[in-house]
Parts: C-alpha cells; structure tokens; sequence
C-alpha cells in the first residue's frame, strides 16, 4: 500500500516512484470505495512543479489513528 500525508480533511499528499506504483493505488482505491457515494481525484505533478511547492504557515502535519491512509 501507499502511503500519503494528510493535508487537510480529505486532502492527502502521495508521492509515488513509478506509473506501476500510481496504478496499484488506483486499483486500490477503486476497491474501496463506493463509486456512487465517493469520488477520488489524482493530480498528477512533475517533479519541476513540486520543487517549486510554496507552503505558508508552521502547522505541521498530523497523524491521526481514526482514519486510514491508502
């Protein structure tokens, strides 16, 4: 499984090192959830876009035990 960071509620961030790696997260995911309730968007990223990443603000990331990340 993939592992991502929690950005924001519903908002995670995944890097992943191959397109096998982002095709066995979408795999994944499809099994999981209800493709009438859920929706799940993937926003690819080159890696010049993420070097240039501006984050504002100190807060740090959380990990949570009251939720899976996938």
């Amino acid at each position: 499984a993939a592992h991502g960071a929690r950005v924001q509620y519903s908002v995670f961030e995944v890097t992943l090192p191959t397109k096998k790696a982002v095709q066995q997260l979408r795999g994944t995911l499809r099994k999981l959830i209800d493709r009438d309730e859920d929706q799940i968007r993937l926003y690819p990223l080159p890696a010049t876009v993420l070097n240039e990443l501006v984050i504002l603000g100190d807060r740090r990331l959380e990990e949570r035990a009251d939720f899976w990340i996938v």
